[in-house]
Parts: C-alpha cells; structure tokens; sequence
C-alpha cells in the first residue's frame, strides 16, 4: 500500500502516535518520561504548537498536537524523536533507532471530535494486558486536567471550557468512555472525521499549497526568511567572540576537529534549538551539500 503525504498545516489539530521497535520498552519510569516530555515542551514551544493531551505507555506514545500560525509537525517531531532517542541510547548504552521509522498523524476535526479523540488518548492505560486505572496513571496528562492544574505549556482551557471548567464533569466524560472500544472514526486512513470533513480539508489543503507557491513570490514572506537568518547570524557572532574566532572562518570551516569545528557545532545546536529550520535549511546557510553533515557535526563527540 502506498505511503500517504503527510500532512502538515497552520491551525490544525494531530493526533500523533509512534511505537519502539519491536515492542522496545521505552518509559520505563517517571525520570524518562520526564525527559520525553522536557523535550516536547521545548520543540512545541519552538514550533508554536499547542499541547493539548499526551499518553506514554511503555512502548509507545500518543499526543494530541495542534499547530497554530505555521505548519511544523514533521520536523517537530523529528527533533522530538532524535532528541529522546539520543538520550535514550546513552543512558540505556545502546544504538540505532528507537521509535519505528515513521510516526503517525491523523488530521482531527476538531469541532466533532476533539473530545473524543482527547478521552481514547486518556485511556490508554485501561487497554493493556493488564488495565490501570486512567487517573492514577503518571504518564499521561490527565492527571494534570483532573487537578485543572497542570505546566504551562499544556493547553487544558479548551478542553475543560467544555464543561464549563468542572473537572468531576470531565472525570465522569473519561469514566463514561472505559466500555467503550470503538477508536474515534479514521476515514482515508488520515482523518478523526466523517467523510465529508476529509473532503473539506483536502480541499484546503490544495489551495493552502497553491497559496503557499504564490505567497513564496511576496516580499512579506522574503522579511520573515531574512529575519531569522539575521538571528542566525547574531548566533554565529555571540559563538565566535567566546572561541575568539572570525564567524566567516566558523560559517565556511570544513574542519572535523579543533576549536573551529567545535565552535561550528555549537552554533549548529543553538541554531537547531532555537530557529524553526529544518536540518536542510541550516546545511544551506553554512553552506554544506548535504543534511548528513550537519547531522554528523552536531551528534559527533567532542575531540
């Protein structure tokens, strides 16, 4: 079967999941899964996503993201799931992948189905060989709704404003789905939808990409692009005057050691946490043919 386009757009709403491979324990306790989340604290918030519920179960993991103003799921999660997996592998002394080659994503309608698909993600630890109760689970953010009191970057208004805020009226909603074991509906293998709101959004889709090509040629666009290649450069500046070197030598090195290729990493690090690039845009601001060699610069060690 061929694989779909993903799908990646301003002001939509994702439910997001991946699995270890072959069935690889991934959270085996509260210190990863707070890393995990550290993580995705930091690159929603670099993306200008809104995180609206999560579930970490032992060997995989479901979320419910919503981007607002740009579009930014693919790499978020790219970063998300490298990021975790090289904390992982060190702590764990292991290699190689972690999560199964490529996550999941479903395009949510959000009118009809954002509670749906927020009490199914809630309730994963009640599908188990072994069923824990939903709210005494600490790996998923419904313990935080139950308190209406959870980490900034969770973004619970939405959900309880549907009932008006009563956190024992949204306990009973969850208790209200455990007998239940029907998903939320997929239609065309990308959408928590009927069939007529996956018509509406291909449709957007389309003319979103149409929109995008004319918009590429408006001037507005080109500031926002030199924008952040000015807070790029800032980088490469602030990073040079601490290595006592010229940016220009850091920008255009091809080095693989000494206080050059050190500097170089840095400002690839700091430019990859805190710029909305993906890995082909900072290989072509410093220059570099392929993504590979940013890749290997910044996981190389130090030497």
């Amino acid at each position: 079967m061929a694989r779909l386009k993903r799908i990646d757009l301003p002001f939509c709403l994702y439910h997001v999941m991946s699995r270890t491979n072959s069935g690889e324990i991934a959270f085996e306790g509260k210190r990863e899964m707070g890393k995990f989340l550290g993580y995705l604290a930091k690159y929603a918030g670099i993306f200008s996503f809104r995180v609206h519920a999560w579930c970490l179960m032992p060997n995989h993991f479901h979320l419910l993201l919503e981007s607002t103003d740009k579009e930014g799921l693919s790499e978020l999660m790219r970063r998300l799931l490298t990021a975790y997996t090289l904390y992982y592998n060190k702590r764990r002394s292991r290699h190689g992948h972690l999560f199964q080659g490529r996550f999941k994503s479903f395009v949510v309608d959000k009118l009809g189905y954002l509670l749906e698909v927020s009490r199914y993600i809630h309730l994963n630890p009640v599908r188990t060989q072994k069923p824990v109760d939903p709210e005494k689970y600490a790996g998923s953010s419904l313990q935080f709704y139950l308190k209406n009191q959870g980490p900034p970057w969770l973004y619970m208004n939405e959900i309880l404003s549907h009932f008006k805020g009563n956190t024992s009226l949204f306990s009973d909603f969850i208790k209200d789905g455990i007998n239940k074991t029907d998903p939320p509906l997929i239609s065309r293998r990308m959408f928590v939808g009927n069939d007529e709101f996956s018509k509406r959004f291909l449709k957007r889709m389309k003319n979103y990409e149409h929109k995008q090509k004319i918009m590429s040629k408006i001037p507005e666009v080109d500031k926002l692009v030199t924008q952040l290649e000015e807070k790029a450069e800032e980088i490469v500046r602030d990073i040079a005057l601490n290595y006592g070197l010229d940016p220009a030598r850091i920008k255009n090195g091809s080095r693989s050691r000494g206080r050059i290729f050190h500097a170089r990493k840095a400002c690839m690090i700091r430019i990859r946490d805190n710029i909305p690039w993906t890995y082909r845009q900072i290989a072509n601001f410093f220059n570099i043919k392929s993504t590979n060699g940013v890749q290997k610069c910044i996981k190389a060690r130090n030497r």
